[in-house]
């Protein structure tokens, strides 16, 4: 059974029930070797301690589901920078005690920010904006829009969403994280994911969204995130239909990046299905090819002996 096309074909829904029959097969089986290969990518990548205490965090936002992934992601962020980076991870709500440790043990000196304990900071430092704050609370996505900033301990904040996997040392991200700027840099998506057009959500919110804003991957300023002005918005009846949609987060983070000057990181570290390892800083491997970051991308570590 070939287990990934190249280039990768994205997941689209079975026409019927011989097709949903055989995808089951081909997933379950990819779940077998995507979990092989994570573990063995843990075992070859060392572990590196943090000697710069000054440097900016990079934010996570971590699952059950994708933990492993996040601990190799950033394993291999130090593993290519030959040095350790400073992680703040943020608790979803869905992981142990045994998951904690094992984010010290690979990541010494990281910050582990148990849910429980964001919630309740969450509920104090909030308490001037309602809708944000519910919307916290009903939409996952965005503890990366408020607990990034009530956690952040420097005025540049770096966030990298876990799927996302470095085949180079990104340089770029890294330079404009430790260089202040009045700039915000995002990650190129494939095309715009907002949950409107940016015409519909000029002409109601006087903004004009850049193009294909991807909240994966991104630099930015503390100061940059006004919460007031997120809670205005939130307070439009127009966003009422949308307060469950993985869109809306994005959305938001494409709203205030109309406020201030936004540039995309080169091309590449875009979004984009059937880009090739070898000519890509990173991937970011999205639902739909999420079985290509063990397939693929840690595949092209190991095999090239990058790691």
């Amino acid at each position: 059974m070939k287990l990934i096309a190249s280039p990768m074909v994205p997941l689209v829904s079975a026409e019927n029930i011989r097709h949903r029959i055989m995808l089951r097969l081909l997933n379950e089986t990819r779940k077998i070797f995507r979990q092989r290969i994570r573990r063995q990518a843990i075992r070859l990548l060392p572990v590196y301690e943090i000697t710069d205490k000054q440097q900016p965090a990079i934010h996570m936002l971590v699952c059950r589901r994708d933990y492993e992934m996040a601990i190799i992601s950033a394993l291999v962020l130090n593993h290519l920078g030959r040095k350790g980076h400073f992680f703040i991870l943020h608790d979803d709500g869905s992981l142990n005690h045994h998951i904690e440790n094992l984010f010290q043990k690979y990541l010494p000196g990281s910050v582990f920010i148990k849910r429980a304990i964001a919630d309740k900071t969450a509920g104090q430092k909030l308490s001037d904006y309602p809708n944000l704050f519910r919307l916290r609370r009903e939409n996952i996505l965005i503890l990366k829009l408020t607990d990034i900033v009530l956690w952040a301990q420097s005025d540049r904040i770096g966030y990298m969403d876990s799927d996302i996997l470095f085949f180079k040392y990104p340089l770029e991200y890294i330079q404009v994280l430790k260089t202040a700027s009045k700039t915000t840099f995002f990650n190129r998506d494939i095309a715009d994911a907002y949950i409107s057009d940016k015409a519909i959500l000029k002409n109601i919110y006087n903004i004009t969204l850049p193009a294909r804003i991807n909240s994966g991957l991104w630099v930015t300023d503390k100061k940059y995130f006004d919460f007031g002005l997120i809670e205005s918005w939130l307070g439009h009846p127009f966003l009422k239909p949308y307060l469950s949609d993985y869109r809306l987060e994005q959305t938001l983070f494409a709203m205030l990046a109309g406020m201030f000057n936004t540039e995309h990181f080169p091309s590449g570290y875009d979004v984009n299905f059937e880009k090739k390892p070898e000519i890509s800083t990173g991937k970011h491997y999205v639902g739909r090819i999420r079985y290509g970051y063990e397939l693929e991308g840690l595949i092209y570590l190991i095999s090239n002996k990058i790691i």
